[in-house]
């Protein structure tokens, strides 16, 4: 097929004005691009892809996404993306947005695990407020969920105002959205309304604060099993804190009309932000790990961002890509600038009896920070893998989830306690040549109460069936390996090898601390 017939395109390619950086996201109703204006501003072009990807647009897909175009674009707010330019009747329709280097709510739960609740009101104020605009224009989202919110620092941003779905496969007759996040009266097929949309926001803040939806069982079953449960509104609110109810369970009531207005929400909300004047943005809202990756997040995206931009038009006169601007709201505290922290040494880790491409470490290591004296904390985290899945990551696999780019695979892992463990430090670390493989590797070894722990893990791993044999290898919010333990891996020490040369090695391992 043609770029005409399938919608793909490459870096340099023109979407209407916009000259193609990269490709931010993809899935099977659409893709997303980072591109440049014509005037150098960074922006986030979404396309509308056939009901496979590619081939004909159905006339009933186009005509949905021209109407939610033009509404989308009567969307002012602090609190979510901009749309900047649309065409919904070109060969392939597009819609460009204000482009946001920030991780989703989804992937700052996978990484960083549950939100304290004492954060939420944050995090809520922000939502209620982008969905108050979104209905004010009279648009309903129809698939609030945590991976359509984003998180920069100075507040969250609802993205995606439910403009790709028209075919979407967990659809019965006119019900759109997710499972795990849909309304019951979504899933049973029944006309959504902005009481939709809280419920469905509802249930983005009991993922907060829990790590999975407030349906039984979603993730498990098929995707009809689980949409029955969601028809039913079979709910499971164990585990939601005491400190949280009052936000997050009236948005779950089963009749919509007992759901509170987004307006209402800010009115609940409100009170918690005006006790705590001084607090600004994700650094006093936030634990201090969600804040960090939400800084290497930005950092990572902007730098992709502003090297694309130098590959696909080096001469062209362009600002770097800036961080987002301020909440403008009376409700949220206006940001102050991210609190400094002190700078502390990266750390890679090692992948288990498996290739580690060096070309694969280039962008973590242009991120880094200076080193520092004294003890070195890292959000380095190997756990076993529960579950796999071909293609990237969705909802229909219970969080935490990661995906690995180059083997297009989604990977569950477990957040069991023996299942799992964090890296406090790497005692050791050194570069050698490796005759056998004619290549140079990199020995990794951990201080003894982290080498215990990872060979108790690895034991643990081989008594299991594929792809549970797995040890999923974590930074932050990346997965960097998920390879396969035959046995149990004795003596804490762990090995990175690839195509290094002497030099590359040697730099990777003072990286590392060597």
């Amino acid at each position: 097929m043609t770029q005409r017939e399938t919608g793909a395109v490459r870096p340099g390619d023109r979407i209407g004005p916009y000259t193609v950086l990269l490709e931010l996201a993809g899935g099977g109703m659409g893709r997303v691009y980072v591109a440049r204006s014509p005037g150098g501003r960074t922006v986030a072009v979404k396309t509308l892809l056939g009901a496979t990807g590619g081939g004909t647009i159905a006339p009933e897909d186009r005509r949905r996404f021209a109407r939610e175009a033009a509404l989308a674009q009567r969307v002012h707010g602090p609190f979510t993306a901009g749309v900047v330019g649309a065409d919904a009747d070109a060969d392939v329709p597009w819609m460009a947005t204000e482009y946001i280097p920030a991780p989703s709510l989804h992937e700052l739960v996978a990484g960083q695990g549950p939100l304290p609740p004492e954060s939420l009101a944050w995090i809520a104020a922000g939502t209620a407020e982008a969905l108050n605009d979104i209905h004010a224009a009279g648009l309903v989202h129809r698939d609030v969920k945590p991976s359509n919110i984003l998180l920069p620092e100075d507040g969250p941003r609802v993205i995606d105002f439910g403009i790709s779905h028209a075919a979407d496969l967990t659809r019965t007759g006119s019900a759109l959205g997710t499972i795990p996040f849909a309304s019951p009266e979504q899933a049973r097929g029944e006309p959504t309304t902005p009481a939709s949309d809280v419920f469905s926001l509802g249930a983005t803040f009991f993922f907060l604060l829990t790590g999975r939806s407030p349906y039984r069982g979603m993730g498990h079953g098929t995707a009809m099993e689980q949409l029955v449960r969601a028809a039913e509104a079979d709910l499971d609110l164990r585990g939601l804190p005491a400190g949280a109810a009052a936000l997050v369970l009236p948005c779950l009531a089963v009749a919509p009309a007992d759901r509170p207005t987004p307006g209402a929400l800010l009115d609940l909300a409100e009170p918690v932000l005006a006790a705590r004047p001084r607090a600004h943005g994700a650094a006093d809202w936030l634990p201090e790990d969600w804040s960090r990756a939400i800084d290497r997040h930005r950092a990572r995206r902007s730098l992709e961002a502003d090297d694309a931009r130098q590959r696909s038009a080096p001469d062209a006169a362009t600002a770097r890509t800036p961080r987002t601007g301020p909440a403008r709201t009376r409700r949220l505290p206006r940001p102050a600038a991210p609190a400094r922290r002190p700078a502390r040494r990266p750390w890679l880790v090692p992948a288990v009896a498996v290739a580690v491409a060096a070309g694969s470490l280039a962008a973590y290591l242009l991120l880094r920070e200076e080193p520092g004296p004294g003890p070195v904390r890292q959000d380095l985290r190997l756990a076993l893998v529960e579950e796999t899945a071909a293609g990237e990551c969705t909802d229909e696999l219970a969080p935490p989830t990661f995906y690995d780019g180059q083997a297009k695979t989604c990977y569950r892992v477990s957040t069991r306690e023996d299942e799992r463990m964090s890296v406090k430090r790497l005692r050791e670390v050194r570069s050698e040549y490796a005759p056998e493989s004619g290549g140079w590797i990199i020995d990794a070894t951990f201080d003894e109460p982290d080498g215990k722990r990872f060979t108790a893990l690895t034991e643990l791993a081989a008594r299991r069936e594929n792809p549970k044999n797995q040890i999923a290898i974590l930074i932050g919010d990346r997965l960097v390996s998920a390879p396969a333990v035959s046995a149990a891996i004795p003596g804490g020490s762990m090995q990175i090898s690839g195509s290094f040369t002497k030099d590359g090695a040697e730099a990777l391992a003072r990286e590392l601390g060597g």
